[in-house]
């Protein structure tokens, strides 16, 4: 799957974060605090940046965020599978309908890891956008809308994210019962 793909397929994460980025720029300029002065749709082409690099980071950096999101249950799932199977390669050994499900759920399971990269750069980035905006007494309000927004989005993508994997091993388990 390109990269142009995967920005279209990321889900929820990709869109609240172009939302945001679009709002942020839009008030930035609107303050004048942006140095160039330019149309809106300048700005709505601008806040498309933060997805793309949240979706290419993603895409690129795929098994290294998976393995510190969800190592040690995708080492547990591979390791069940493993043994149902009696191959390292069960993948590629199984039949094109498993193969294909097994696609789905790691299209499912990028969209989660983007929402959960997603929010936690929105969560990071609110207390400071709302510094600038409010002062001191936005950056208290804006941790608490901080906490929210990781609630929302990463934690629960996060548990989202685990039982993707986790659900792998029911292909096998019919697989095995045919």
């Amino acid at each position: 799957m390109s990269t142009l793909n995967r920005i279209l397929d990321s889900g929820w994460g990709a869109l609240f974060l172009y939302l945001y980025s679009a709002t942020v720029l839009y008030v930035l300029q609107m303050q004048s605090i942006l140095l160039i002065q330019s149309e809106r749709f300048i700005v709505l082409i601008a806040a498309v940046i933060p997805p793309a690099v949240v979706v290419f980071l993603a895409t690129v950096f795929n098994d290294a965020l998976m393995e510190v999101f969800a190592g040690e249950v995708i080492e547990e799932t591979f390791n069940t599978i493993d043994g149902r199977t009696g191959s390292d390669e069960f993948y590629w050994d199984a039949d094109s309908e498993i193969q294909n499900s097994i696609d789905e759920m790691d299209q499912k399971a990028h969209k989660h890891l983007v929402t959960v990269l997603s929010g936690l750069l929105i969560a990071v980035s609110l207390p400071f956008v709302s510094y600038l905006f409010l002062g001191i007494v936005g950056t208290l309000l804006s941790i608490v809308g901080a906490i929210l927004v990781i609630y929302l989005f990463s934690y629960r993508s996060y548990r989202d994210l685990r039982q993707v994997v986790k659900s792998s091993m029911k292909l096998y388990e019919t697989n095995n019962e045919d």
